[in-house]
Formats: structure tokens, C-alpha cells, sequence
């Protein structure tokens, strides 16, 4: 029976060439697009999954609540690992990653810079699962070692086996490779390059003032985490409310699981995934098999009339409706498993343009697993069923002697289809309108004021300190040239501003102890990074006693500390011993600046202490923008010169601006790509009901031809009904956007507003979508030759 249903079912795709490639064009780009953003969601949901312990390890991330402000940090001190611990049996283990951020690792003529290089415990291999190429999990026990990547291995050395190899740093410290191992996976809420074995003061860190490692715990199997988390409260009275709480700052902790950090954990400093996206692309793959599903009911409905012979015919020849069912379906399911093959095909073409646009690595491996061949076959059965299901009950319902006396009409089921396609461009118009709102939201982060200049900005970072005693004969070589505007220094880039610290602060009810942002500027930098000082002085190189006795603080810092005149305000650059003795340096505020963003968009300004120091670890190079390659030459002359050991390696502020909003970038990209071949399936399924309302309607368009009707005129009787269901989802898309989209405006600080002509912009598009659509079948009943359809009466 089965081999009967498929042999029917071949024919009847092969007899309707052109509506059956109609049917699998639109289910091939339904599947494909579905499968696709099916990988990016289990992507997603792999992060952190491959290390064999991920369901008990737990990241401990930290809540300092102010008076005034709550700071969530992911970083905690370094012994509060240590005595969870030594408190509770069932912590198994434990990890601290201090960050040495970039390093530069010597190895004979070769010489690098290595970004995220952190100091770890020698238990990381015990709690975390990477794969050794050289070496042990017992690589980093002794002190002096390093554990390389791969890719950092074969840098180095090529082919060439790295362990027991020495490498220096700028500082000539030696250590010793003791592993290496393959890269970090992408799917990796952190990454690294390389991880150094603990130096004495990191091993024996037991201040609790000082939030600046990432601590993670490893459980037991039957650990009781409520018990750990209440014991969070003691932790502050027994070792912290001696230091904090004066301050009135209070401190508390969360556990948080491993496995949902990168969807989940949204801290000061992250830059995760957002489990919003993967419910987002979860849907949109759903809608797209939807809509394709919908465009194969209404192609299959309006050939109803073409059909209704052959089912009159079974009919009488004794088939059961149960029969015809299973037929229809069969003939869904087969064009399904078409689609399938077709979309598996295309999946593994796009895959690396897929990946380039996504910023994903996922492997064609990925394609033979398990967990996607099941879902690659669930997509058939659903699709098929979906999309089979009312075809096959409404061409089974047709009555046989009403069709074999010629007086068959199709009737019934126009309701349906015509919600089928309402359903198909309310959800187009919703996904139009997002996506150009992601995209205003996009534009507007990238061209609002920084409060900076970020353009022509070159950044050269020191490793250490110690090139900074040369650095103002580095600066005056290169003022010496036309071309270079002005040279900055400070200790940290402009547009990553980060930590916190504890100020003595004048406030209008006397000194508090409140923490601010601090950062260390030149004389110059100011002018340099375009910041504009609001009242007051900049410091000045002519005055050394700056240094000690002066500070600027922006807009925020006085708002917050509701200052009128702030000019003047003293400020105790640390906080006062609890026995009054050796108190921090006393300066007072000389000047104020314009607020500007000390990380990007995704953070709030927030207030600043800035202190004056000649030399610091961080240029800002302001360049002319003509003569660009000749300028590089020759500040890169001039370094090498200046630091014969040291590379040259610099970046573009405005490189670094760029770098902060990729990933919303490539999502926007996925939505635009998306929600276009979305409107494509839309199209198609209005042309289904385009063709089966011409079909039905063709002797009506025949007698209004004789009667004297032109063909303007049938082109405009055939098109209003189409307007009409494409003006009835404007009011069911507007709402569901405008509430999604507020939403996810939301997480942002600093956001557009949505504008009235974004929705009044999307539905215009989608009507001339819809007359685009139509008008071929439109066109085609108007110019048919009315006789042919009217021989008959």
C-alpha cells in the first residue's frame, strides 16, 4: 500500500511540475533557514558543556551594594575559595584565574604579545577539562610554569615538541612549558592563550579588600548549595564588616552554574550570549517552517479544482476518506523529504558563510550527530503533517457526484486560508519592523557621541612599567612630527575604563568613603581624546605639585555627590586607617569635564576620579588624516628606536569601538537575512492564494471582460481582497513589535527611540510587497481570452 501511495504521489508531482517546484522551493528555504538557526541555538546551548564536570562547577560572582549604587562584579577576593573550602565538605575544589591580561613571551628571535594570559591554581586541570597534547593535568604544580594553546605552541615553536621549552617576558622572568593543549573551544564562556603557574604573592593573596579574580568552585555530587549560599552572610560579619562597614557598603555572593553563564549572566564586564536571542531564532525557525508549511496548504488548495476529479473518481471506485487522508499526507511528506535532501545540501554550502555571518565555528561534524539527525527528521514529520493535514481532510471532504456531474464548486476552507495568510504577513511585518529597529538601535550606538574623539586615535599599550621612564622622549620624537596632533598617556584605554576604588570623598554632611572609577591621565589627554572641560583647569606639566594635590571627576561624580561648587572639593585618593594614622594623600577637585563613555554603550557613564600622572601604561596617538602609512612608519621607527626590545603593536580607537558591539552586529545581520527570506515565503504562499482565487473566480472575470470591464479594472477587483488581508495583520504585527521591541530596548542604557515611521515605513513596504506579489496572477486572469472560460455556458 505504501509503495501504491508513493508511486501516486511521484505522478501527481511530476504531472504539476511548476506548483510542485513552487511547493519544494518554499519548504527547501523553510527547512534550510530552520536548520540553520537550529545549529546557531544549539551553539548556544553548548557553551561550557564539554567539561566532563560543567554540572558542578559554579562561578561565584559578587553583589557590593553602596548606599547609593549596587555593583555586580564577577570578580570576588582571592581567599574567599580558599575558606569556602576549608568551611564546607562538600566543596571538592576550587580555581582562581588572576589576569595578567597581555603579556609578551620571548623565545630566542621570536618574540609575541599574548592576550588573555592569566595565573591560575595547579587545580585548574582538576576542575575544568581540556584536552593535553603535551604534558599532564599536574602541568602547572610547580612554580615558574606555563601551559601554551596550540596555537600559541606552534607559534613558538611549529611543529617542534614545546615541552620543557623556556620562555621569557619583558620583566625576564623564565617559565617553563609543562603542557600544552588544544585551543579553547569557541563555546567557551572565557577564553585564554596561556596560564602561568601562581607567584608567591598570588598564592598567599589573603586581603578580602580586593575584588580582582575569577573564582570558581567544583562540588560534590550531593552538595547542598542552599547551605552554601546561606552561609554567604557570615562570610561579611566574620572578614569583611571590619573593612566595609563603616563605608555602609555590604557585600553578598551568588553561585552561579557554569553551564548558564553565557546565556544568563549579565555582570559588569561580560560580554556573553543572551538566552533572549535563542528564544528569538527559536521562533523565527518555527515561523519559517510554519509559513512554509502554510504556502504548501494554500498551493494544495488552489489546485483543489484539478484534484476533485480524481477523488470523485476513487470515491466511486469504493477509496475511503481514510485512504485519500493517507494519500494526501504521503504527497506532503514525499515533497518534505525533497525539500530535506535539497536543504541538507544547502546547509553544508552555507555553513561557512553561515559561520562568517553568525561569528560561529560549528563544523560539519555537527551535521552527523545525533541530537541534529533527530531534529532533521522531526522537521519532516512536522513539516509534512502541518503542512498535509488540511489539504488532505478538506480534497478527501469533496462529494462525488456533485464532481463527476460537473456541478463541483470548491467552496468552504476561505476563511481559513485567508487567516493563513494573515497569520503569514502579520508575522513578516513583525519580523520587518524588528529588524529595522535592531538595525536604527545598531546605527544609533555606532554614531552617538562618545563624549571623545575616537577618530585617527592610535593605542599602543605598555606590558609593563618599565618602558615609562623613556616615555616623554618617546612623545617629544613624536610631536616632532607634522603630522602627529597630540600624544596622550594614561592607565587605561579610554573606551574600557574599568574597576573600582575606594575615595575618601567630601561630601555636604562631611568626608564619606564611597567608591568611584579611577583613572591616571597626562597633562595631554585631554586635548588629545577631544574631552571637554565643563569648569575648572586641566592639569598642567608646568605644575608637578598636580600629581599630589589636584583631580578632575566628570559630570557624573558631581551629580552624584550633589555638589554645587565642586571646584575646590577635597578628595582623599584612598580611605583613612581605622587608627588615623598614615591617611592617603589629600588633593582637591581642580576641574570638571564633560561626561563621556568609559566603556561602551552597554554601560551607564559612571562617576570618574581621574589623577594626574605623567607617564602611564596606555598611549593615545591623535594622527592627521592624510599621510597615514608615512605617520605609522615613523611612529613605529621611532619605538623601535626608543624600545629596541619591545614590539610595536598598536590598534585604532575606533577599532576597539567597533569591536564592543560585533556580536549585536552579526545578530543583526542574521535578522535581516532571516526576516527577508521570510517575506520570500510569505510571497510565495500569497501567490498560492492568488492562483486559487483566479481559478475559482475565472468565468466572473470572463463576464465582466464581455460586459465592457478593463483590465485595470479586474487587476484592482483581484488585488483589493489581497489588500484587504495584508491591512487586517498591520493591527495584530504593530502591537506584538512595538511590546517585543520595548523590551529588548530595554537592556540598553542608552537607547533610540522607536519612531512612528518605522511601522508606518514597514507596512507600506509589506502592501507593495503584496500588489508585487499579486499582480502576475492578476494580470494574467485580466488578459485571458474570456471565451475560453465561458465555452461552456
Amino acid at each position: 500500500m505504501l509503495k501504491n501511495y508513493l508511486k501516486l504521489a511521484f505522478r501527481n508531482l511530476v504531472k504539476d511540475k511548476f506548483y510542485s517546484l513552487i511547493n519544494i522551493l518554499g519548504l527547501t528555504i523553510g527547512v534550510t533557514c530552520g536548520m540553520l538557526l537550529f545549529l546557531y541555538v544549539a551553539d548556544e546551548l553548548s557553551y561550557d558543556r564539554y567539561h566532563q564536570k560543567a554540572s558542578r562547577i559554579y562561578r561565584i560572582v559578587s553583589y557590593i551594594r553602596e548606599p547609593d549604587k549596587v555593583n555586580k562584579w564577577v570578580s570576588t577576593q582571592p581567599p574567599l575559595v580558599k575558606t569556602l573550602k576549608q568551611d564546607y565538605p562538600f566543596v571538592e575544589n576550587y580555581v582562581r584565574f588572576f589576569s595578567n591580561g597581555r603579556m609578551m613571551f620571548r623565545q630566542g628571535e621570536r618574540q609575541f604579545y599574548e592576550e588573555d594570559v592569566y595565573a591560575v591554581d595547579s587545580t585548574v586541570f582538576d576542575v575544568f577539562t581540556y584536552n593535553f597534547i603535551e604534558g599532564n593535568p599536574k602541568a602547572l604544580q610547580q612554580p615558574g610554569s606555563v601551559v601554551l594553546t596550540r596555537r600559541v605552541a606552534e607559534r613558538f615553536f611549529g611543529k617542534s615538541p614545546a615541552l620543557g621549552q623556556i620562555l621569557q617576558t619583558n620583566d625576564s622572568t623564565s617559565y617553563k612549558v609543562t603542557g600544552v593543549i588544544e585551543d579553547v573551544p569557541k563555546n567557551s564562556h572565557f577564553t585564554f592563550n596561556a596560564l602561568v603557574s601562581l607567584d608567591q604573592n598570588q598564592r598567599n593573596a589573603d586581603g578580602w579588600g580586593g575584588f580582582y579574580i575569577n573564582s570558581y568552585l567544583l562540588l560534590s555530587e550531593n552538595a547542598d548549595l542552599k547551605k552554601l549560599e546561606a552561609g554567604f552572610p557570615g562570610l561579611y560579619e566574620k572578614y569583611m564588616s571590619g573593612i566595609f562597614k563603616r563605608m555602609g557598603i555590604h557585600i553578598t555572593y551568588q553561585m552561579q552554574p557554569l553551564t548558564s553563564i553565557h546565556l544568563h549572566s549579565k555582570f559588569d564586564g561580560e560580554s556573553n550570549g543572551d538566552i533572549g536571542y535563542v528564544y528569538t531564532f527559536s521562533a523565527v525557525a518555527f515561523f519559517m517552517l510554519l509559513i512554509a508549511s502554510i504556502n504548501y496548504m494554500n498551493l494544495a488548495t488552489a489546485q483543489s479544482a484539478r484534484r476533485a476529479k480524481e477523488v470523485g473518481l476513487r470515491k466511486v471506485m469504493g477509496s475511503l476518506k481514510g485512504a485519500l487522508i493517507r494519500q494526501f499526507l504521503t504527497e506532503s511528506i514525499l515533497i518534505t523529504l525533497i525539500s530535506l535532501v535539497a536543504s541538507l545540501i544547502l546547509v553544508a554550502l552555507l555553513l561557512p558563510f553561515f559561520n562568517n555571518v553568525s561569528g560561529k565555528a560549528i563544523s560539519y561534524m555537527q551535521l552527523l550527530s545525533p541530537q541534529f539527525v533527530i531534529i532533521a527528521l522531526s522537521v519532516v514529520v512536522f513539516t509534512g503533517l502541518v503542512s498535509g493535514s488540511y489539504p488532505a481532510f478538506y480534497l478527501s471532504s469533496f462529494e462525488p457526484a456533485n464532481v463527476l456531474k460537473g456541478t463541483f464548486k470548491a467552496r468552504g476552507g476561505g476563511f481559513f486560508r485567508k487567516a493563513l495568510v494573515v497569520t503569514q504577513f502579520s508575522i513578516s511585518l513583525i519580523m520587518l519592523i524588528c529588524t529595522w529597529i535592531v538595525y536604527q538601535q545598531l546605527n544609533y550606538m555606532r554614531n552617538k557621541d562618545m563624549g571623545y574623539d575616537r577618530e585617527q586615535v592610535l593605542t599602543i599599550d605598555f606590558q609593563n612599567n618599565q618602558p615609562k621612564d623613556k616615555y616623554n622622549a618617546f612623545r617629544k620624537e613624536l610631536l616632532d612630527n607634522p603630522n602627529i596632533q597630540s600624544v596622550a598617556s594614561a592607565s587605561a584605554p579610554v573606551s574600557n575604563i574599568g574597576g573600582r576604588i575606594i575615595f575618601t570623598v567630601e561630601s555636604n554632611t562631611g568626608m564619606k568613603e564611597m567608591a568611584f572609577k579611577p583613572t591616571a591621565i597626562d597633562h595631554d589627554y585631554l586635548k588629545t581624546m577631544g574631552i571637554k572641560l565643563v569648569e575648572g583647569r586641566n592639569f598642567s606639566d608646568e605644575l608637578p605639585a598636580d600629581t599630589a594635590n589636584s583631580v578632575l571627576i566628570n559630570e557624573a561624580a558631581v551629580k552624584r555627590m550633589n555638589w554645587k561648587e565642586p571646584i575646590g572639593k577635597k578628595i582623599m585618593l584612598g580611605t583613612v586607617p581605622a587608627d588615623g594614622k598614615n591617611p592617603p594623600p589629600t588633593t582637591q577637585v581642580a576641574g570638571v569635564v564633560r561626561d563621556f563613555h568609559q566603556q561602551s554603550l552597554y554601560n551607564p557613564i559612571e562617576p570618574l576620579i581621574m589623577v594626574y600622572r605623567r607617564a602611564n601604561g596606555v598611549i593615545h596617538i591623535k594622527i592627521k588624516t592624510h599621510n597615514t602609512a608615512e605617520t605609522l612608519e615613523y611612529i613605529g621607527q621611532k619605538w623601535r628606536e626608543t624600545y629596541p626590545d619591545k614590539l610595536f603593536e598598536y590598534r585604532f580607537l575606533d577599532q576597539d569601538f567597533a569591536n564592543a558591539y560585533h556580536a549585536d552586529e552579526l545578530r543583526g545581520k542574521i535578522c535581516t537575512t532571516f526576516s527577508a527570506l521570510t517575506i520570500l515565503i510569505a510571497c510565495l504562499g500569497l501567490f498560492g492564494l492568488a492562483t486559487f482565487t483566479t481559478e475559482q473566480r475565472v468565468k466572473e472575470i470572463g463576464v465582466r471582460k464581455v460586459l465592457g470591464g478593463s483590465v485595470s479594472s479586474v487587476v484592482l477587483l483581484l488585488s483589493r481582497d489581497f489588500t484587504r488581508l495584508v491591512l487586517f495583520s498591520f493591527p495584530i504585527a504593530i502591537p506584538v513589535a512595538y511590546l517585543a521591541m520595548s523590551r529588548w530596548l530595554q537592556s540598553f542604557p542608552y537607547k533610540a527611540d522607536m519612531s512612528v515611521w518605522i511601522f508606518v515605513a514597514s507596512c507600506v513596504a509589506t502592501l507593495l510587497i503584496c500588489w508585487l506579489t499579486v499582480i502576475y496572477q492578476s494580470l494574467k486572469a485580466a488578459l485571458a481570452n474570456p471565451v475560453k472560460s465561458l465555452r461552456s455556458e
